[in-house]
């Protein structure tokens, strides 16, 4: 999506533009990048409630330009696609860099339709879906300080794989020579993108999106599959359980914090207690270890819950086990886990 990578030939010039004139001033011009820049920090990270359902795809101003990316759905989702043409779907906030000012970033937002007919030239969806047909075709429209930028988005069924559905966006090269019919407007990259999606996905508890990313070959316009990578985003409930032992008057209370079979570290604990069930107040709040392990002494008490929060991280060992669908052997980079909020049953100190 971005490059912001080495450039070798610097040059100075003031450019009038509708987009200076909203953005900023002009700034210098920078051509020629070097053929250094890598392809490892994309990333996604995916959070849902029933069926709304928040894609963040970001990548690295730093690597070469993404030429496209397909988000497979979990195994187990349902996909509805029947929206009527100009539906919105949800918002998008982005992020891009233009080339034309040099790279500067600016934030953009918009909104992610269903495509009317024709909205995209079909010349431009059979170059991005290769001879696939897709079962609907969205937009995203950003727009800033005047300008406004689409970016078609595919969906395509997947009957009879492990997973059902997987979205497709095609991006135009932005580090094409000026006047080339091929090179993004402006040199345009999109660096980030947070879609919330309405209405189409099913509610799933869990399960694992796997994002696929395909760079652009730099400076020649043309994708680079032998450079593709695969983040992987993992949608799991949490889970916390807690035993209370008796210390004189005290109580020694010890649990897990594991989400996706495994633990989770640096969840926040709060714990509560009291001398009933009902009578339930807050104690205090400790952080899981590596293992998701946690302890805290409460002075008094007979009765203790706890409730335990993490927010979207890292996930560890993700890619052992998941792997892209239908495109094995590509490398997995980045993988991420949900955010959850899990509540203990209430116990009594033994």
């Amino acid at each position: 999506m971005t490059s912001g990578r080495a450039r070798a030939v610097l040059r100075q010039r003031t450019r009038t533009l509708t987009v200076v004139v909203a953005l900023a001033a002009a700034v210098a011009l920078v051509t020629s990048p070097s053929a250094l820049a890598a392809y490892s920090s994309a990333r996604l990270s995916v959070v849902r409630s029933g069926t709304v359902v928040t894609l963040r795809a970001t990548v690295s101003s730093g690597d070469d330009a993404t030429a496209s990316v397909q988000i497979f759905a979990p195994a187990g989702s349902s996909v509805s696609t029947g929206q009527t043409p100009g539906t919105v779907l949800g918002p998008v906030d982005a992020r891009v860099a233009v080339g034309d000012l040099g790279g500067q970033e600016f934030p953009i937002q918009g909104e992610l339709t269903v495509a009317t007919p024709g909205q995209v030239p079909a010349a431009e969806a059979a170059a991005c879906l290769q001879g696939v047909p897709a079962t609907a075709t969205w937009l995203m429209s950003l727009s800033a300080a005047g300008q406004t930028f689409g970016f078609p988005m595919y969906v395509v069924a997947t009957p009879g794989a492990a997973s059902p559905a997987y979205l497709r966006v095609c991006l135009p090269a932005p580090d094409l020579p000026e006047g080339d019919p091929s090179r993004a407007p402006l040199g345009v990259e999109l660096l980030s993108a947070e879609l919330v999606i309405r209405g189409v996905f099913g509610p799933v508890a869990s399960g694992a999106w796997v994002s696929v990313w395909t760079p652009y070959a730099p400076g020649a316009g043309t994708p680079d599959p032998a450079s593709a990578v695969a983040a992987p985003a993992i949608v799991a409930p949490g889970r916390v359980a807690l035993t209370a032992r008796a210390r004189g008057i005290r109580a020694v209370i010890t649990g897990r914090v594991t989400q996706a079979g495994q633990g989770r570290a640096g969840a926040i604990v709060t714990v509560f207690g009291g001398p009933k069930r009902s009578a339930l107040t807050r104690l205090g709040r400790v952080r899981t270890k590596t293992l998701g392990t946690f302890a805290y002494t409460a002075r008094a008490g007979t009765f203790f819950r706890v409730s335990a929060s993490a927010g979207q991280a890292a996930s560890r060992g993700a890619c052992d086990r998941v792997t892209a669908p239908s495109v094995p052997g590509i490398p997995c980079v980045n993988p991420t886990i949900s955010g959850f909020t899990a509540v203990s049953a209430v116990v009594r100190k033994r």
